[in-house]
This record gives C-alpha cells, sequence and structure tokens, in this order.
C-alpha cells in the first residue's frame, strides 16, 4: 500500500472524531464526511459526499456551535 500526503486516520471512529474536531477548531472547515483510501487504507476527511450522520446530528443540536464558539474563547483565554 501507498501512503498518502493527507493527514489519515487508522480507524473510521478516529476520523469522524477528526471531522468533529476540525469542524469545531476551524469555522472555514468545508469537510463533511470520511472516506477509506483505496490507495493506503487509512481513512481522510472530505468535503464531497453527504454529510455524515454524526456532524450531521452535531450540526442539528447546535453543539457544533457551542463547542466551537468554547473554543474560541478557551483560544482567546489562554486555556
Amino acid at each position: 500500500m501507498a501512503g498518502c500526503s493527507k493527514k489519515t486516520y487508522l480507524t473510521e471512529n478516529l476520523a469522524v472524531d477528526a471531522l468533529l474536531e476540525a469542524r469545531i477548531r476551524f469555522v472555514q472547515n468545508t469537510s463533511v464526511a470520511v472516506y477509506q483510501c483505496e490507495d493506503c487504507g487509512s481513512w481522510h476527511l472530505t468535503s464531497r459526499g453527504n454529510m455524515h450522520p454524526r456532524l450531521a446530528k452535531a450540526m442539528e443540536t447546535g453543539e457544533i456551535k457551542k463547542q466551537s464558539q468554547a473554543y474560541f474563547w478557551e483560544k482567546k483565554l489562554g486555556y
């Protein structure tokens, strides 16, 4: 298996966790899903396709916005 230049995750769950974290920390992030790479076998984030159900639920409930605001203030206040 060839290595990828993209950020890789060993499992789908780790990739989904990273997807949520990316949307929390980086407001401009457009990733919506994860996929298993045919080249390296690892998981990557993507801005293509349908939104992952966990991300959709976190956005619908306002959890992403809430966590994003908390992250902003933690960073601003130096926590």
